[in-house]
């Protein structure tokens, strides 16, 4: 690609990232590396093109496993002095692409599907309304990554309500019990003093570290019975499996005993996921690779093991930051937008599922903590309650329309 674009642009100045063109192109993208290798090689890129003026076009191909677009909404947030754009490619031959993008260049186009010079934008639709609940399949088994706890938790309960069938939560915390004669208590602080307090009487020394990482386990096992019992209530049946999804080998190894036990899988929920937040120029591969682990990872993982020809529903959680970039966010956000295209390689290769891509906002709850709370009601952006989203999620699962694939659930992030 890159010795086509140059045959293209005989007669202007090329030059590579650290000259002064006015326009630097990355190609990065097209590369054949894996997933994370391949996001994180742009990332590097970008940050060494980086010059207040400079356009920054990246270039990605037509594939399900890119997101490029979630870096490039990102970046135009944290270096406004500089444009950065996405165009995906329609995959025809270099010489044609390059052409493509010549005339592109030429004629200032935004980011976008880019085909025959001409560029396909991602617009917002329209406002939608719930719609009556359908019946499903009698006895579904649904998979649901991360939905033992937080916000997919919600979800998977207000699931179990609404359809019923065999419920899967996949999470890699182990159950852990209850700490033997200590009074009940919801929060973190709270725990960790009762444990320093039995620990003392009992003659045992933790360490701040160890007795940190032990409250988070016992209130991390209770949230997991929490939720297997409120599905139950609901209706459904809970099973809890301690899998990590960026594993494949626990992925197979967890599957393979579901499968025997209950059957195929015939309803997945991929609400897996973790935040490493640090603006582009401080964000290090480490960071990056344990974002895209349980996402992207993950997911890949779960669909090289399930039958697609037995999915009658999918849903994948992914943020608005794909949709809208987000300072601090960059990895999240291309982890994220590979989500999105993902789902929609899903509902295109087998028309007879139901393919939703939810591009959530901040939820009142989960991962949006005190602070973060605040950081967002200081940019006016209303958080989601958790018992509207869990509503949401459910009625546009069972009975949205098939051919909108993706919702951006939550008013419009502000513009900064």
């Amino acid at each position: 690609m890159a010795d086509a674009l140059a045959s293209q642009l005989n007669g202007r100045k090329v030059e590579t990232p650290g000259g002064n063109a006015d326009v630097v192109i990355l190609t990065e993208g097209l590369t054949h590396a894996n997933t994370t290798e391949r996001h994180w090689r742009v990332l590097e890129a970008a940050r060494q093109a980086r010059r207040a003026g400079v356009r920054l076009v990246l270039l990605q191909g037509p594939v399900a496993d890119t997101g490029l677009e979630g870096l490039s909404r990102t970046l135009r947030k944290e270096w406004p002095d500089t444009e950065v754009i996405t165009w995906t490619l329609s995959g025809a031959s270099a010489p044609e692409m390059a052409r493509d993008i010549a005339q592109a260049l030429a004629s200032g186009l935004g980011e976008g599907s880019l085909y025959r010079g001409a560029v396909s934008e991602p617009v917002a639709g329209n406002l939608l309304a719930p719609r009556a609940l359908v019946s499903i399949p009698a006895d579904p088994v649904w998979l649901i990554t991360g939905g033992a706890r937080g916000v997919t938790a919600a979800c998977a309960i207000r699931l179990a309500d609404d359809a019923g069938g065999t419920f899967l939560l996949a999470g890699r915390s182990a159950v852990t019990p209850w700490p033997q004669g200590l009074p009940d208590a919801t929060d973190l602080k709270t725990l960790r003093g009762l444990m320093a307090a039995s620990a003392k009487a009992g003659g045992e020394k933790l360490s701040p570290m160890a007795l940190d990482k032990a409250a988070r386990a016992a209130l991390a096992g209770r949230e997991i019975r929490d939720t297997l019992n409120a599905i139950a209530a609901a209706g459904g049946r809970a099973v809890y499996l301690q899998m990590d999804a960026g594993d494949p080998a626990s992925v197979t190894q967890a599957l393979v005993a579901a499968r025997a036990t209950y059957g195929a899988i015939t309803g997945l929920v991929h609400g897996a996921g973790v935040l490493a937040d640090r603006l582009v120029m401080e964000k290090t591969e480490a960071e990056l690779r344990s974002v895209f682990a349980p996402k992207v990872c993950g997911l890949q993982n779960i669909l090289s093991f399930l039958d697609p020809a037995h999915l009658s529903h999918v849903a994948l959680f992914s943020s608005a930051a794909a949709f809208f970039g987000n300072r601090g966010q960059s990895d999240y956000a291309m982890a994220n937008a590979i989500l999105a295209r993902t789902g929609q390689s899903i509902a295109q290769a087998n028309l007879g599922a139901q393919v939703k891509v939810f591009h959530w906002g901040p939820w009142a709850g989960g991962m949006v903590d005190a602070a973060l709370a605040g950081h967002f009601e200081a940019q006016g952006i209303p958080l989601i309650p958790i018992d509207e989203g869990a509503r949401i999620f459910s009625n546009e699962l069972l009975s949205g329309d098939r051919t909108q694939v993706e919702l951006v659930v939550g008013e419009a992030w502000a513009a900064s």
